[in-house]
This record gives C-alpha cells, structure tokens and sequence, in this order.
C-alpha cells in the first residue's frame, strides 16, 4: 500500500507520472486510486523529490508493520525499512546512469 505523507507532498505529480500502473491519480494532490493494482515497483517512491511516499509493504512479502522508503542521494540509491515508524535497516547502491 503506497502511503502519501500530504504534509510533505509538493503536489509535483511525479509519481502519477511515474507508476506504470495507474494506481497514482492527480487533480489538485495525488490520490491512490486503486490500490490493488499496485506492482509495488517503488517507482513513486524513487521519484519524489522530496520523501513523501513509503510504500506499505504487503503481507506476502513482510508484516504490515513495515514501510520501505527509497530515494536518490547522489550516484546512489538508498533503501530504508522501517518498522512501525523506526528506521530497521538502511541499504545503499551505487548505480549507473
């Protein structure tokens, strides 16, 4: 399940742009529109610019207590899971552009 922080969203619609599924719709402030569809990719996730979307992840791949946020810092990617709102584990990744 994808988790909006609204107070933090800049409304740059990003991430409706993004998902390459649809769930993401945009009028004034993203909205999930069908969150059953979600692949979650983290494609949204990655690309917000400024750390508003966590993705929930579902019960097939962890509990429910766990959310993953990723963003771009420099050459790298970082990946944080938290557990019930406590940083759990960071992991970071060079990649190539």
């Amino acid at each position: 399940m994808i988790i909006i922080d609204y107070e933090a969203c800049i409304n740059c619609g990003k991430c409706e742009k993004i998902c390459p599924c649809s769930v993401i719709g945009f009028t004034d402030h993203p909205t999930i529109e069908d969150p059953d569809k979600c692949w979650h990719c983290l494609a949204c996730v990655k690309e917000c610019p400024v750390k508003a979307i966590k993705l929930r992840l579902p019960p097939h791949i962890a509990d429910q207590r766990y959310e993953m946020l990723s963003y771009h810092e420099g050459n790298r990617v970082v990946f944080q899971v938290f557990r019930a709102g406590e940083l759990e584990a960071e992991y970071s990744f060079e990649v190539r552009r």
